[in-house]
């Protein structure tokens, strides 16, 4: 499974090469990105590269099976599920279809492909056999492949490729980080920490060491966390917890809160260890750190003798989706 994630910047020039492949005629009031899990973080990633765009339409991320009732014709959908056949999000390609046509499918094949042809409706592949969680960078360039060539652009097509290129010659710098991050993080519950700029890299951390890792973690998020987590601490700093704080903004106000919340687990006795995103803009900060927190994953899980790639949790909630699928999804 290591190999998925290192492949990634050979990987995802295959995006490169279908960059203005589909193209929307839209100005939309918003742009909403439907998924879930792997195919999920995708609306994150999104929202945190626009948080600084001037003028940019606002982006909404529904990680649910309801679409909110507010969507109309004027807001672009994109449905992101990287099977395709993924039920929370099948529902909500549904009820999109009921609102606006204004809908962009991602997948790797499946239901949603046969659906989005069926339809008329614009769609992008990515490559079969991979794992969900390690599809990131070649879901992610798709979206922005199209946002780029619908005059909605975050990241150009030469920002993405110096992206690639920034990503490959830093790979090996990752391994070794990744390595560091599995260490700390051995025989203690992960709790990363991270900047809300960010918010979203700490989550895809989180469901990394779920999945590949198999162990729970706590993710918080700065500054609210010293509105209300930090009070949780005063009584459990001697549970067996090992803090992973990302650093990414360039700032010195985030420095500031960061530094104080690295004192603060040291003074209550729990190791931390900062990850530093390299990169030279936001999206290669989150490839990169993305590439580490995913390796990191794997590597903990190696340590602990546990199968990286095998979900049976998942595979449980999802029969019991499949039970109930006729309430779930009711096509127009």
């Amino acid at each position: 499974m290591e190999e998925l994630y290192l492949q990634w910047p050979d990987r995802t020039r295959l995006q490169i090469n279908s960059w203005d492949k589909v193209r929307v005629e839209v100005k939309p009031r918003s742009i909403v990105f439907c998924g879930m899990g792997g195919s999920g973080v995708i609306g994150d990633y999104v929202y945190m590269l626009s948080y600084t765009v001037k003028d940019y339409p606002p982006v909404i991320v529904v990680k649910d099976y309801l679409l909110p009732e507010f969507i109309n014709s004027n807001d672009l959908v994109f449905i992101v599920s990287y099977s395709g056949n993924t039920l929370e999000t099948l529902s909500c390609f549904y009820k999109a279809l009921a609102k606006t046509r204004n809908i962009v499918v991602i997948a790797s094949n499946g239901r949603l492909i046969e659906e989005a042809e069926d339809k008329g409706i614009p769609y992008k592949t990515i490559p079969l056999n991979l794992m969900p969680r390690t599809a990131l960078p070649d879901m992610l360039y798709a979206v922005l492949g199209v946002l780029d060539s619908s005059g909605l652009s975050l990241v150009s097509l030469e920002d993405a490729v110096k992206a690639l290129e920034f990503l490959a010659s830093n790979t090996k710098q990752a391994v070794e980080e990744a390595k560091i991050v599995a260490e700390h993080l051995y025989d203690r519950i992960p709790v990363v920490v991270t900047t809300s700029r960010f918010y979203g890299l700490g989550f895809r951390a989180k469901n990394e060491f779920n999945e590949n890792s198999k162990v729970p973690v706590k993710v918080e998020i700065l500054p609210e966390w010293g509105h209300n987590d930090i009070v949780g601490w005063e009584y459990n700093g001697r549970y067996p917890w090992s803090i992973l704080t990302i650093h990414g903004v360039n700032d010195s106000v985030s420095e500031l809160l960061m530094e104080f919340t690295e004192n603060y687990y040291k003074q209550i006795g729990l190791p931390v260890k900062p990850l530093i995103l390299s990169g030279n803009n936001m999206l290669e900060k989150l490839l990169y750190g993305s590439l580490v927190v995913g390796l990191a994953s794997v590597y903990l899980a190696r340590m602990y003798k546990r199968n990286p790639a095998e979900t049976k949790s998942i595979v449980q909630y999802k029969n019991m989706l499949h039970k109930i699928s006729h309430e779930l999804i009711k096509p127009r």
